[in-house]
This record gives structure tokens, C-alpha cells and sequence, in this order.
């Protein structure tokens, strides 16, 4: 059963790691959005904000937006814990996956037309899927993002070069069986061999839940370090 589910994702990630050589319609997705908590505050009216999007795993597919607080950064939102960002956390439809439509296009035109937005200060994460789409929506536009953070999904190694100016830290777990760490060391090591700007954390004695990845304040210290120039 294992060996079928990993099939199935390495399938998957396969697909998603092909967007840039098919033509996608735009289709608006639904999405829920986090304020921080003192951006209506009337001393930081005019300042603008860093952004994180975040793609969810296949599991949370669908047209119900509160299946997205089962984990990751909407669920710890739910929780009620506050980041310095505006966090976009869009729900692929059941029948698609993050390579199927362009979403982001509609979506980030809306966001930044009703919300103060850093253009220097974009970032993508996502697991599983998510962290699929995060290779392959960096790929399609490599010049929207400051850094990236994918967790437990893989790419297309050939488009490396298309990301190797972009920050990125991988994260993928030793005893993962649905998607084979060894789909993140296949990106890690292209990006690595055209010098790119990646770091890998192996999670020892994790399998494909990495969601407690998304409490270490420390990913969002190292994404604020990143500024896209």
C-alpha cells in the first residue's frame, strides 16, 4: 500500500514539475487570508507587509475552506498564533492539483490591489503537494519570489536553473514513504551544482508529517532575511 501511495505522489510531482511546458488558463481559487494583528493599527497604516503563500497538502483538496485548518500555517493561525506576515493560504479543487491552472496570477493581482503588500518580500512554502507546487509555481515565476521553503515534495531538476538565484530550504523526513526523500535531494543537488542558494534539513526519524516544521519561529527569521532585490 505504501509503495502505491509513493507511486502516486512521485506521479504526482511529475506533473506539477511540467507546468512551464503547457499553456494554463487562469482560474481564480479560493483562499483564506491572515492579517497580522496590528496591521489596521493607525501608526502602521502605510506600511507594507511581507506576504507568505501557502499550498497545502493533497489531502485538503476541495471547495471547503476550513479543511485547510487541519495543519500547517492555517491551522496554526486557527490556534491563534500571530506572524509579522500576511499569510495566502488558496485551496487547490479536488480535481486538480497546484500545476493545473494559473491561480497565482488572478490571486496575487487581487491581494495586491486590496492589501499594502512588500513586493520585495514574497515567499512560498508549502508539504507534500504543497511542496510540489512550490518548486514548480517558483519555476513559472522566478522573479515574484525572495525564498522559498518546500517541504516533503519534489521537482523537475532540469528547471533548476530557473530558480538558482532564489533562497531556498528544503525540508523532507528520513522515514518518509509517500514521497521518497529522495525526491528533495534530486532538486537539492541540481541547485547545488549550479551553485543556487539551497540549504537541506533532513528531519531524522520524521515520515511525510512534517508539520511541525511550521512552529520553529525560525524558518519565518530566515525568510525575513530575504529580500528580493
Amino acid at each position: 500500500m505504501r509503495l502505491i501511495i509513493a507511486i502516486l505522489f512521485i506521479v504526482l510531482c511529475v506533473n506539477v514539475s511540467t507546468a512551464q511546458q503547457r499553456t494554463k488558463q487562469e482560474r481564480k481559487y479560493n483562499y483564506q487570508l491572515y492579517l497580522p494583528k496590528n496591521y489596521n493599527t493607525d501608526s502602521l497604516k502605510g506600511k507594507e507587509w511581507p506576504l507568505i503563500i501557502y499550498l497545502h497538502g493533497r489531502s485538503i483538496r476541495g471547495n471547503n475552506l476550513e479543511k485547510l485548518n487541519r495543519y500547517g500555517l492555517p491551522n496554526l493561525v486557527a490556534k491563534g498564533m500571530n506572524f509579522p506576515f500576511i499569510i495566502a493560504s488558496p485551496q487547490c479543487p479536488g480535481d486538480r492539483n497546484w500545476d493545473t491552472d494559473n491561480w497565482f496570477t488572478p490571486m496575487f493581482s487581487e491581494l495586491k490591489t486590496k492589501y499594502r503588500i512588500d513586493p520585495h518580500r514574497i515567499y512560498l512554502t508549502g508539504m507534500s503537494m504543497g511542496g510540489c507546487g512550490v518548486w514548480s509555481l517558483a519555476m513559472d515565476f522566478p522573479n515574484m519570489f525572495a525564498a522559498l521553503i518546500p517541504l516533503c515534495g519534489g521537482g523537475n531538476p532540469k528547471g533548476a536553473d530557473k530558480i538558482k538565484n532564489i533562497p531556498v530550504w528544503a525540508f523532507h523526513g528520513t522515514l518518509d514513504h509517500v514521497v521518497p526523500m529522495g525526491q528533495t535531494e534530486q532538486m537539492v543537488n541540481a541547485l547545488e551544482k549550479i551553485n543556487g542558494k539551497v540549504k537541506f534539513t533532513k528531519v531524522r526519524g520524521v515520515g511525510h508529517g512534517l508539520q511541525k516544521v511550521y512552529e520553529d519561529f525560525s524558518i519565518y527569521d530566515w525568510l525575513l532575511h530575504h529580500v528580493k532585490h
